[in-house]
């Protein structure tokens, strides 16, 4: 097969996978997103039913059970006024994205791409259903009701794209089992997680953007504080390799993602920088073609008619036709006055305070810093530890922190602090 699209045309700048932020529409209902990674991690959906309907079944199956109607107020007290029986057991979660056949029903376009980034870190794995919930005998009645509107869900309605961080969804798969094993921690700490997740991976994408030629993408450096500490100007990780860092590779996300959508080829699934870059090269007998293709592509991309960029020669190999097109790609928003470099930065507004607002702090004239509060610590070392009923505390150490001499990192899909 060949390993780009056949007819590479100019067109506007377009981005339709791997990052869930566009330059707008991108407020995030997190109650919906967390309802719908969990129906598709239990591969579990709710067809309409109206949590009032629930409420009226519930007080029909009690009055039937218990032969005493002045007892459900009790209940309803207890469990529906206050919405408290959304804390019972995550499957009640459902209730908050619901289906028709294999079609969201609710939800805002952001939602549904952030249900896609996830459904994608997931991939071919799912969750054991039913959550083994530890539920008294009234709780219990209640879930024999709602189990009754759950059905399984089929493909689902996501689009499917190879992983750009292979290294990314085994640590999700591996959180989501053991969240799974704890469900009342699950409950607690589930949207939590998907914040956590969505934040790491739109920064690891902007890290390893530049290491196309490299293959399957390996874990960035990223340093931060705790949100209690202090800045000095001694702590040259957090200057070199906090926010100013992930803030300049994040202003290539755009630009280059929106190159990568021209490569693919239409109704396949999408496929990685790194790894379209890898089928090109492995294609002997097309790599002629395909260079050809590439450079016809970006002759017309810098021509006046078009982006009206300096005038390149033509790259003489795959690799450096591929640097050719990134860095016209690049290139075309770095007019500070221009309607595209207004664009980008609309994007690269909308990631900060869309997806990234808990992480950025900041500090007089440190400016911006990554900050972690006490609470995203205790969920992380809480993941790290996992399943393990024991570590020694070198164990762990070796597990989440690596101990240098300079400084002393969280290591995970992403390192955390310096000393």
């Amino acid at each position: 097969m060949y390993p780009i699209a056949t007819d590479l045309k100019v067109v506007n700048n377009q981005l339709d996978s791997y990052l869930p932020i566009r330059n707008k529409n991108n407020d995030v209902n997190w109650q919906f997103v967390t309802s719908l990674v969990l129906s598709y991690a239990l591969k579990r959906k709710i067809e309409p039913y109206d949590p009032d309907q629930f409420r009226e079944d519930c007080k029909a199956h009690m009055h039937e059970l218990l032969g005493e109607p002045a007892f459900w107020s009790v209940l309803e007290r207890i469990y529906f006024f206050s919405q408290d029986i959304f804390s019972v057991s995550p499957l009640f979660l459902l209730f908050h994205a619901q289906f028709v056949g294999e079609k969201i029903i609710a939800g805002s376009t952001a939602d549904k791409r952030l249900g896609t980034l996830f459904s994608n870190l997931m991939g071919d794995f799912s969750l054991t259903y039913p959550i083994q919930d530890r539920l008294n005998f009234i709780e219990q009645q209640m879930m024999n009701k709602l189990n009754e509107k759950i059905k399984l869900l089929g493909k689902g309605p996501f689009p499917e794209e190879q992983s750009y961080l292979p290294y990314m969804a085994v640590c999700f798969r591996s959180d989501l089992e053991f969240l799974a094993e704890h469900p009342q921690y699950l409950l607690q700490e589930l949207t939590n997680t998907l914040r956590l997740y969505a934040f790491s991976w739109c920064a690891q994408l902007a890290l390893n953007l530049d290491n196309w030629r490299d293959g399957e993408p390996q874990s960035k450096s990223l340093f931060f504080i705790l949100d209690s500490e202090k800045v000095s100007s001694e702590r040259d990780k957090i200057k070199s390799f906090g926010y100013k860092w992930f803030a300049g590779q994040s202003e290539k996300l755009f630009p280059i993602l929106s190159a990568l959508e021209v490569l693919q080829i239409k109704g396949k699934k999408k496929r990685p920088l790194w790894q379209v870059y890898q089928d090109c090269s492995s294609c002997s007998d097309t790599s002629n073609q395909v260079l050809d293709d590439i450079n016809d592509y970006i002759q017309r991309f810098i021509s006046k008619e078009e982006r009206d960029l300096l005038a390149r020669d033509r790259a003489t190999n795959l690799e450096s036709a591929f640097k050719q097109l990134l860095s016209v790609a690049v290139e075309q928003f770095q007019g500070k006055k221009t309607d595209r470099a207004t664009v980008n930065r609309k994007h690269i507004n909308e990631l900060e305070t869309q997806i990234c607002a808990d992480f950025i702090q900041v500090r007089g004239r440190a400016g911006k810093v990554l900050v972690l509060n006490q609470d995203r610590l205790l969920l992380l070392t809480n993941l790290t530890v996992g399943k393990n009923d024991k570590l020694r505390l070198h164990e762990l150490l070796r597990g989440f922190i690596w101990i240098t001499s300079q400084y002393k990192r969280w290591w995970r899909f992403m390192n955390v602090w310096e000393m």
